[in-house]
C-alpha cells in the first residue's frame, strides 16, 4: 500500500465534513449526508460512495443513498428490502459475507474503517469469487458502525481501476470514524412494528425507554403519568412477549416482533 499524508486542502475538505456532522449547525438530514457524501467522494477520489443502513438477518436495506459523479441519489421502498439473490451474482457475495470484509462490523462489534487490499494481496483479490462474479471494484473503503442487534450502518467507496486505496484516504476515514455515526443513525427511518403489533403509544414510549429514560421522565415528556407509562409498557411486554425494559426494546427494534394479541393497550 502506497503512504500518502493527507494535505492541508485535504484537511480543508474534512473540516466542512466535520461541520456538516455537527448537529448543533446542521439538524442531521437526508440531503445533510448527502452533502457529506459528496465530499467525501471527492475527498476519497472515488467511483462513487454509497451509505446503507443494513441488517444481515436478511441483508435488507434500511435507508440507502449515494453519491456518484458529484451527483446525489437516494433509494425509495422499491430499492430497499432483502437482495434479490437471483441477479447480478449476489448470491455469491452472500456466501462469502462472513469471511470477508463485508462482515467486519458485525464479527468485530466496533466501528470500522479499512479497505479491501488491507486484507487481500492483488492476486488474492482478482482470484475471490466475489471479485471475479460480483464486486467490480478493485478496492473499495469500509467506513461503518454497529447499529443494534445485527444491523449496521455503513459507508462504501470503491475504485474501478487506477491505483488502490493509499494510506492518505485510510487515514482520512480513521479521522472521521469518531464523529459520523450520529448524523447516519439519525435520518434511518425505523421500520413500523407490524400492524396491530404495537400501538403508536407504545411504540413512543420504547424510544424513550431506548434512550434510557425512567417512567417518570417519560410521562413527564409525553405529559402523562408514570403509572399510566408503567400499564403502557406491561402491555407492551404482553405483546413481545417479553418481561423487562430492554428486552422489550430488543424485541421492538433489534428483532422479530411477535404477533398481536387481540386486546387492546
Amino acid at each position: 500500500m502506497t503512504h500518502i499524508d493527507p494535505t492541508t486542502d485535504d484537511y480543508a475538505v474534512l473540516r466542512d465534513i466535520l461541520d456538516l456532522a455537527d448537529p448543533r449547525r446542521h439538524p442531521p438530514s437526508v440531503d445533510v449526508v448527502g452533502e457529506i457524501l459528496r465530499h467525501l467522494e471527492a475527498l476519497l477520489r472515488s467511483d462513487g460512495v454509497a451509505f446503507h443502513a443494513m441488517d444481515v438477518r436478511d441483508f435488507s436495506l434500511q435507508h440507502a443513498q449515494e453519491s456518484f459523479m458529484g451527483e446525489l441519489y437516494v433509494a425509495g421502498p422499491e430499492g430497499l428490502g432483502p437482495p434479490d439473490v437471483e441477479a447480478d451474482g449476489c448470491q455469491v457475495l452472500l456466501d462469502h459475507w462472513w469471511t470477508s470484509t463485508c462482515s467486519l462490523i458485525e464479527r468485530t462489534a466496533a466501528p470500522v474503517a479499512t479497505s479491501i487490499r488491507e486484507h487481500y494481496s492483488e492476486r488474492r483479490w482478482a482470484q475471490h469469487p466475489v471479485r471475479r462474479d460480483y464486486l467490480r471494484y478493485d478496492d473499495e473503503i469500509l467506513l461503518g458502525y454497529p447499529d443494534g442487534p445485527w444491523k449496521s450502518l455503513r459507508l462504501l467507496a470503491g475504485r474501478e481501476g487506477g491505483p488502490i486505496f493509499s494510506d492518505r484516504e485510510l487515514t482520512i476515514c480513521r479521522l472521521l470514524l469518531p464523529w459520523l455515526r450520529d448524523v447516519l443513525a439519525a435520518v434511518v427511518v425505523p421500520p413500523p412494528p407490524p400492524a396491530g403489533c404495537l400501538t403508536e403509544r407504545q411504540v413512543e414510549i420504547l424510544r424513550l425507554v431506548e434512550l434510557g429514560m425512567s417512567n417518570a421522565e417519560i410521562g413527564a415528556a409525553l405529559t402523562i403519568s408514570p403509572t399510566t407509562v408503567r400499564t403502557h409498557l406491561e402491555h407492551a411486554f404482553e405483546r413481545l412477549g417479553v418481561t423487562s425494559r430492554m428486552a422489550a426494546v430488543a424485541a421492538a427494534f433489534g428483532g422479530p416482533l411477535v404477533p398481536a394479541p387481540s386486546a387492546g393497550g
